[in-house]
């Protein structure tokens, strides 16, 4: 196992950012870590790159228990690299950029020179190899950071946000050099991201990550609704101001008011126009965040209330749900269960 966390928790004053009680990474394999702003990429990736501690918990790295002091830190340090999401330049050239690590390492001159050819090759920069590192564009600083990184041969490649704010072709350069390195040096690699589909092109598995806790798609959808009317045949539930769904009554007692509701995301589907909208309900609104987590794609919906639902790979292509557009949802009354709540959740 590469890595290994138990019960992790990094706590910045009064607020909880990371709440991990059980992870396990692979060696050799491509990750890419999902999930809206705050929810705690980035300082995950620090404790994984060893440049944040824990404030809580265990983390092991290649079977062995890692003590964050220094000392112990530091054969650990040489064989991660975090590649930033606003990477920084130092004065220079392209090539002194990329040599720098190396140089603190003691390379030897003419193998630091023959890696720095090598890496700007990997990159596509070789033209650029003499030009001011700092008047690239955000695109080819992405990919020199890309490279310094690399040059130093590490086990586990580590990228915050690798795309973010980079036109589309350099999206898709720094995205083929990060399966090269995968295919070709059987790197570990982990990158954060907000495209669906860079994770879809490239991870052999994919985190989710709200609130600084891991996802668990059967924690989805549930909510507190207040019953509002109620017959013999069915029942209306309120969940919002602005949504209410009606169920069959079948079970409910007459005082019954306060209840507990639990969706299941794998029975909400997007509404077709044979849907039978007798057994169910439909309701609409507006994607705001797509994921993908073990193959499935999870589509987040604001119908008043946040709904979610899962979806096939199969299904996302001939579907293609995108952020920010209109979607009709179908929820069929056998996906929904209940029970009275009678205290806040």
């Amino acid at each position: 196992m590469l890595y290994k966390l138990e019960n992790v928790k990094r706590v910045h004053g009064d607020r909880t950012v990371l709440n991990i009680s059980e992870l396990e990474i692979s060696p050799h394999k491509i990750y890419t870590l999902i999930g809206p702003n705050g929810a705690g990429k980035t300082s995950l990736l620090k404790i994984l790159s060893f440049l944040d501690k824990p404030s809580s918990g265990k983390m092991f790295f290649a079977d062995e228990a890692v003590n964050f002091s220094e000392k112990h830190l530091y054969d650990f340090r040489r064989q991660v690299v975090l590649l930033d999401q606003n990477p920084i330049m130092f004065t220079g050239s392209v090539r002194s950029n990329i040599e720098f690590g190396l140089k603190v390492r003691k390379m030897p001159p003419a193998a630091r020179n023959e890696r720095v050819e090598e890496m700007l090759a990997l990159v596509g920069m070789e033209i650029f190899a003499d030009y001011d590192a700092q008047s690239l564009s955000g695109g080819e600083t992405k990919r020199v950071a890309l490279a310094r990184a690399l040059a130093l041969q590490p086990h586990v490649l580590l990228c915050d946000e690798p795309t973010a704010n980079v036109d589309n072709e350099n999206q898709e350069i720094i995205l083929q050099i990060i399966s090269k390195i995968n295919k070709v040096h059987n790197s570990s690699v982990i990158f954060s991201t907000h495209y669906l589909s860079q994770g879809q092109k490239l991870a052999d598995h994919t985190l989710l990550l709200q609130n600084g806790v891991l996802s668990d798609l059967t924690n989805e959808n549930i909510f507190r609704g207040t019953v509002i009317h109620h017959s013999d045949e069915t029942f209306s539930c309120q969940l919002t101001g602005q949504l209410a769904l009606n169920l069959p009554s079948a079970g409910l007692p007459a005082e019954a008011q306060i209840l507990r509701l639990h969706i299941d995301p794998d029975g909400v589907v997007f509404r077709q126009q044979d849907t039978d909208v007798g057994k169910g309900n439909s309701v609409a609104g507006h994607i705001v965040e797509l994921s993908q987590d073990k193959g499935w794609v999870r589509v987040s919906v604001d119908v008043g209330v946040t709904m979610v639902l899962r979806m096939s790979m199969k299904e996302y292509h001939k579907q293609l749900p995108a952020l920010g557009k209109k979607a009709d949802l179908f929820i069929p009354h056998s996906s929904v269960a209940w029970s009275q709540a009678d205290k806040p959740m």
